[in-house]
């Protein structure tokens, strides 16, 4: 009789046990979803005034989700999945342009948006024209942006051409 009365106890400690673990993960789950969606619609920079200044190129053809990639990279933003989303809910879905473009880490996503659709409507600079040069650093970005262009089309052929 002992010996089912222990059977019993352990039986009822281990879906106590199973109970807490579900809500623990349950909470945890939850908690995520909340911060993750928080953090979509906050106007948060990364850091506070001054924040660091970087110079950041976007070639054309980029989707959101590699331009946010490319400036979590650079260290301006923590996420570029965050940044490709918050894209989606903002006023400037399908409006950011290819450009070189000087960012802070004290500017909120949505002011890098602001900045990257508003390039080009002051001014504008073709540069195809035959008399235009370069600034060193959109040279360097450029070259560095053409490279990435370049190994990424090298590593969908080399995919093309182990598939065949």
């Amino acid at each position: 009789m002992t010996r089912k009365i222990l059977q019993e106890i352990v039986f009822i400690a281990v879906r106590v046990a199973l109970i807490v673990a579900i809500i623990y993960a349950g909470y945890s789950c939850i908690s995520a979803c909340y911060d993750f969606g928080y953090k979509i619609f906050a106007d948060e920079a990364k850091d506070p005034e001054p924040g660091i200044v970087k110079t950041v190129a976007i070639v054309d053809g980029k989707t959101d989700k590699e331009i946010g990639d490319v400036l979590a990279e650079k260290g301006l933003i923590d996420s570029g999945f965050l940044f490709m989303i918050q894209v989606k809910f903002s006023d400037y879905k399908d409006q950011l342009k290819p450009g070189v473009y000087e960012l802070s880490t004290a500017m909120s996503p949505y002011d890098m948006m602001a900045v990257m659709a508003a390039s080009g409507e002051d001014e504008e600079v073709d540069t195809e024209d035959e008399n235009y040069v370069p600034t060193k650093n959109e040279a360097n970005l450029w070259d560095e942006a053409d490279d990435t262009v370049k190994e990424n089309k090298d590593e969908k052929k080399e995919t093309k051409e182990d598939g065949n």
